[in-house]
């Protein structure tokens, strides 16, 4: 059922992991300067905020911010499972991959270089800091409306 914390989830999902997204390519010696993966991380997002994050976030401010952090670890892997999907069927369709055993092969390469990349402590402290921004915003969205539906 939709509601205003599950909007407000999918917003702030959404929106805030498209700047992380830019803050996770000036970690690259050459950041690319196609911002498509930021728009791709941002809708499976948004997609999290609304499914997983909205439907879990209650009155207590702790539990919203483990909630928001296994949001952002689902975020994570959901990215890197269809990164890894798209990366076999392009490479594999370029003959890049002989057989399904490379294809798996590059694509743990491809997110153990990832994961490392994004083992920066000044990035890691902005994944912390979103994390409570996210979970004090949803959790007091979630108070005043239920506040409201509870005056009524």
């Amino acid at each position: 059922m939709p509601t205003l914390t599950r909007l407000a989830s999918m917003i702030l999902f959404g929106g805030l992991t498209y700047l992380v997204g830019m803050r996770y390519q000036m970690l690259y010696d050459d950041p690319p300067e196609a911002l498509s993966g930021n728009l791709f991380l941002a809708v499976i997002a948004a997609a999290v905020g609304w499914y997983f994050v909205g439907p879990r976030i209650d009155r207590s401010y702790f539990r919203s911010v483990t909630v928001v952090l296994q949001g952002y670890i689902a975020t994570l892997f959901g990215a890197l499972f269809l990164y890894g999907f798209y990366d076999a069927f392009t490479k594999g369709y370029a003959m890049q991959y002989r057989n399904f055993d490379d294809a798996i092969n590059g694509v743990m390469t491809v997110s153990a270089e990832h994961l490392m990349r994004m083992l920066d402590q000044d990035f890691m402290i902005f994944i912390a800091l979103l994390t409570v921004t996210i979970a004090v915003v949803i959790t007091t969205i979630y108070r005043t409306a239920e506040a409201r539906r509870l005056a009524r």
